[in-house]
């Protein structure tokens, strides 16, 4: 399987939509023509490791200086980061602040001094997940979709773009297969077999 539809489509699917509908013109003339061509690939820095299944645990801290967002933390279960361009980070940046309070929401270029990226070695033998680590990782003051304390808020419309696209995708592809199916079965003369029929039917 090729990764780079799959990387292309997460800027696609989830961030493509989410500055369509949240960030400002700036941010859709720099990164919408790039997501839309999928030559910009782009992952997802949501989850952390000692977050457990509570996505608002966020541990991952951005500070703002001298115009630019600095960030400290840790992500994990990153999708083919160490393919991507970019990654959206959900992250920290009201001192004492917790749950779904202070966060921001960021677009983090990846090929940076303050990052590193960690492949997370599977079964399989192959590394699809990553730890991404950032030690003073920067970006651009601009470079937060809405406010500090939307982040959340950004964070669960992403998903919900996330979840609408996959379930069409999903969809999209059955349909493809049962026609290869369909065509192969007529080609090679099985579609003449009553058992085949039935089983397509």
């Amino acid at each position: 399987v090729n990764p780079i539809p799959v990387l292309a489509g997460m800027g696609i699917t989830m961030v493509g939509p989410t500055v369509m509908e949240y960030g400002t013109d700036e941010q859709k003339a720099k990164h919408l023509p790039g997501i839309a061509s999928g030559e910009v690939r782009w992952c997802l820095g949501l989850s952390e490791p000692n977050a457990g299944s509570d996505l608002s645990n966020i541990k991952t801290k951005a500070r703002l200086e001298n115009n630019q967002w600095v960030i400290t933390g840790q992500k994990i279960w990153t999708s083919l980061a160490m393919d991507s361009d970019y990654i959206f980070v959900l992250a920290r940046a009201d001192e004492g602040s917790k749950g779904r309070q202070g966060l921001v929401f960021l677009l983090v270029k990846l090929n940076q001094p303050g990052i590193k990226i960690r492949p997370i070695k599977q079964m399989s033998g192959t590394s699809e997940f990553n730890e991404v680590f950032f030690d003073e990782a920067v970006c651009s003051h601009n470079d937060i979709i809405g406010e500090v304390g939307d982040g959340w808020k950004i964070a669960m419309a992403l998903l919900g773009f996330e979840r609408g696209a996959s379930t069409l995708g999903q969809q999209m592809t059955f349909a493809d297969e049962f026609r290869q199916i369909v065509d192969l079965a007529k080609s090679n003369g099985s579609a003449k077999d009553p058992l085949i029929r039935q089983r397509i039917a």
